[in-house]
């Protein structure tokens, strides 16, 4: 081990010719050995990825000399890295930006990150993630700009932290080319994504998926967008993340979340709603479920609906519930249903029974099949 981390300090010596760093789970030691032979130019370097053992905190603007002209690629995970704006200022070749698990020492505000970003025009993926227990919170919130700064070729972005923060950051960006996005907004009293919701609407090459997926986790929920292309899922997806410990305001954030950040004119054919295995439900299941209801009617133009068995019975309910003369109000182009496991568990297979006939009678009939297979 000594001679491994002597033959690093020798090449970390050699600044003007070292092309490439990575330093992955970093004790501690290693650390406070490394880093002083780091407040220097490294000219050459394009490749930067450091995650310590534990977190830590760069204080010094002299970080790299403060000046990395060569840089494409810089990864700092676990980092407190306040001065990554005047460091951001000198890398115009950056293609790819991760500044992850971000403690509460290392914030950076949404004006100073967006300003730095707008001299990064080769940025191709940006990733900025706040950790849970570092939640920068302001008392009031800073209006839009009149006009966006543009990050003209970025395809990827990943973002998690606060609401308000995300907000502010995506109220100030303009993205043309923006493929994939996955966006983790952690629990608040009151959600309020109203510049998220615009943000994710002009990204026009979202607008092309057709399947929805949406996930009831332990703490959390989540909603994925893609495109199924010849049997296979897209890569290109809008992956959207909301922290909720509590239960029974699941559905509520769920249904709200969707209302406001799904694409427009987005014609879904497919809605899958798997449930973690292990994942139990603590509230009532009733008929007509207003919370269901107001989450299935996002998705009139569904024509498949993927329920797995955890949750099945919970959706057959509140679909049996629907009277004849509005069987049709929710899910109205609904064709197949499919229920993994639905052959071993009858209450699931009498509901949606009961909800298949009503639509058979309505002239507007449903199949109902198991993971697989025909019932």
């Amino acid at each position: 081990m000594k001679e491994t981390r002597d033959n690093v300090v020798a090449a970390l010596r050699l600044n003007h010719r070292v092309s490439g760093i990575r330093f992955d789970w970093l004790p501690d030691s290693a650390w406070e050995t490394f880093t002083p032979l780091m407040q220097q130019p490294f000219p050459v370097l394009t490749h930067l990825w450091v995650r310590p053992y534990l977190p830590k905190h760069v204080t010094s603007r002299s970080f790299l000399g403060g000046s990395a002209p060569s840089l494409q690629v810089l990864h700092l995970d676990y980092i407190s890295f306040p001065a990554l704006p005047n460091l951001l200022s000198s890398t115009a070749d950056l293609v790819c930006l991760s500044y992850s698990n971000i403690p509460s020492a290392g914030y950076i505000s949404p004006q100073a990150m967006v300003a730095a970003l707008s001299a990064l025009t080769r940025l191709e993926s940006l990733s900025l993630t706040f950790r849970l227990e570092s939640l920068p919170h302001r008392a009031t919130r800073i209006p839009p700009p009149d006009t966006c700064t543009l990050i003209p070729v970025l395809t990827y972005l990943c973002l998690r932290g606060v609401p308000e923060y995300v907000e502010d950051l995506v109220a100030q960006i303009d993205t043309p080319l923006l493929e994939s996005m996955a966006i983790t907004l952690f629990n608040q009293e009151f959600l309020e994504v109203s510049e998220l919701s615009k943000f994710v609407r002009r990204a026009d090459r979202l607008s092309l998926v057709d399947r929805a997926e949406v996930t009831f986790g332990s703490d959390r929920i989540s909603v994925l967008l893609s495109q199924e292309l010849q049997g296979k899922v897209d890569p290109k997806t809008l992956r959207l993340y909301l922290s909720c410990p509590e239960s029974d305001l699941r559905l509520s954030y769920l249904a709200q979340f969707c209302a406001s950040c799904l694409p427009t004119l987005t014609l879904f054919e497919c809605l899958h709603i798997p449930v973690p295995i292990g994942f139990v439900w603590n509230d009532v299941i009733d008929d007509l479920d207003p919370r269901w209801l107001e989450l299935l009617r996002l998705f009139n133009t569904v024509k498949d609906l993927r329920l797995s068995n955890a949750i099945a019975f919970r959706v057959a309910t509140t679909l049996r519930g629907l009277p004849a003369e509005r069987v049709t109000e929710v899910l109205p182009a609904l064709e197949n249903v499919f229920i993994s496991k639905f052959g071993s568990v009858g209450s699931v297979k009498e509901a949606i029974s009961k909800f298949a006939d009503a639509r058979r009678l309505s002239g507007h009939p449903v199949s109902i099949y198991n993971w697989g297979g025909t019932t």
